[in-house]
């Protein structure tokens, strides 16, 4: 049977007609829409208010709201603490309790307890939302949390009295052949019929943004790599030439792991090659002048920046020239707001070679800049890092936007790339690929990077 040998003069509803033929919701809409617009059907649209229970509604139209089981485990004259005991509610359904007793006149409290009232209102809503799916008092249980309204489509349709010519909808080589497809009457595709759309899976927007920038880098001739989230603060910031002292070592810029608080340092050259670069230096270099700690080297922190992996790189041997990078998660603690989280990702990079330069390293950047961020300008300071020297920020031009601060960059310094034993220039740079998300997918909120909303990521996204 089609679907119009199941619509009649009545109205009957497009729930009603999905359970009668065993269609999708979605699929009798579209059909009944295409009946409409050749005047065989007439549809309405109805909107109404539905109110169910929540979780915790279900749970007291059961067992009976706080205040009501307070009012029948209790006598007059019980101290508060005793009758509490003895009501067997928990401490936030002990609050409850007398906050709504108080409210609706059911016990008073000064002093000895004295029962005044039966005054049920929550319960008898409670009773009413669930066999009726209304109530005069829904809006008490809406302030509690009990219940939550909301709002109802329904379609409902009927037939007009016009007879339905046949018709096809597909062509097939014999009718052509045959002729037979001048005698029939074919289906109309109609581009502006309304469906009902369907929320299918698919893949974050803003891992789709990094995965952008990645397939661009990777164009570049870039390989990409990876390290841990979990890191010795000696590959964080040691063989970084960062001094044990330095404010970024502070609690304030780093979380710190709070078991097991300290990792191994396995590799003891690399380790005593470190240590003298911070007390002595190298050749060139007569390095901080204190006493390094391998201890304060083996705490284990959640790496606070990307740089760490490009460390372990250089550790495991280049070969040159040698072009890595690294879109990954780095943690600092901040103020949560709408530009500051705890969490974000960086782009880091490295360009191994006995040839490079810092003139290189300023192409390399505009390049990026240009052709990942679309910038429209690209402008260089000087500026200082521990770890590199020279040392540049850079900033870029977007369209719409203004100028805006993309990251840091500069060479590494020999005070890092000897102990790890690297005798070739690196060039190394960091990028704020959440800033620059931000601007391209135009979210005013860094928050909803990580939002749990469904509601939010679909109709956005």
């Amino acid at each position: 049977m089609e679907l119009l040998d199941f619509i009649t003069n009545d109205w009957i509803e497009i729930s009603t007609l999905s359970s009668k033929t065993g269609l999708p919701e979605s699929s009798i809409s579209s059909q009944v829409q295409i009946l409409e617009q050749k005047n065989l059907v007439e549809l309405k649209w109805v909107e109404e208010k539905k109110t169910t229970l929540t979780k915790e509604g279900l749970i007291y139209l059961e067992k009976g709201t706080p205040e009501k089981r307070l009012y029948f485990k209790t006598k007059d004259g019980d101290v508060l603490s005793d009758a509490l005991k003895k009501s067997g509610l928990n401490d936030e359904e002990k609050a409850v309790a007398i906050k709504w007793s108080k409210e609706f006149g059911i016990i008073d409290f000064k002093g000895n307890i004295k029962k005044l009232k039966e005054n049920f209102i929550a319960d008898e809503a409670l009773k009413e939302v669930y066999e009726k799916g209304l109530s005069e008092n829904v809006s008490i249980l809406e302030k509690r949390g009990l219940c939550e309204t909301r709002v109802v489509k329904r379609i409902f349709v009927r037939r007009t009295g016009l007879k339905a010519e046949k018709e096809t909808s597909q062509l097939t080589p014999e009718m052509i052949k045959t002729g037979e497809w001048k005698k029939l009457k074919f289906k109309e595709y109609d581009i502006n019929t309304l469906i009902v759309p369907i929320q299918i899976g698919k893949k974050h927007f803003h891992l789709e943004f990094i995965q952008r920038i990645k397939e661009e880098l990777i164009s570049l001739g870039f390989k990409e790599t990876h390290g841990p989230l979990v890191e010795l603060e000696f590959y964080n910031l040691d063989a970084l030439f960062m001094a044990q002292d330095h404010p970024s070592r502070e609690i304030h810029d780093i979380f710190r792991v709070k078991e097991p608080q300290l990792g191994i340092l396995e590799d003891e050259v690399l380790t005593q090659n470190v240590k003298k670069a911070h007390e002595t230096g190298v050749e060139g270099s007569k390095g901080w002048r204190y006493n390094w700690s391998e201890e304060i080297a083996s705490r284990l922190i959640l790496r606070s920046q990307d740089t760490a992996i490009s460390v372990r790189n250089m550790i495991k041997g280049l070969k040159p020239p040698e072009k890595l990078f690294s879109i990954s998660k780095v943690f600092r603690p901040d103020e949560i707001d709408w530009k500051h989280f705890v969490e974000f990702y960086q782009c880091e990079g490295i360009v191994a070679d006995e040839s490079v330069n810092f003139t290189q390293l300023l192409g390399y950047l505009k390049q990026f800049a240009v052709d990942i961020i679309k910038a429209k300008n690209v402008k260089f300071f000087p500026s200082y890092f521990p770890f590199t020297e020279p040392s540049v920020e850079i900033y870029a031009e977007l369209p719409g936007k203004g100028w805006v601060e993309v990251g840091g960059a500069g060479i590494f310094r020999p005070e890092v790339t000897k102990p790890l034993g690297v005798n070739v220039p690196v060039l190394a740079w960091g990028l704020g690929i959440d800033r620059f998300a931000m601007l391209s997918l135009e979210i005013d909120d860094i928050r909803d990077f990580s939002s749990q909303n469904l509601k939010l990521l679909e109709d956005k996204w």
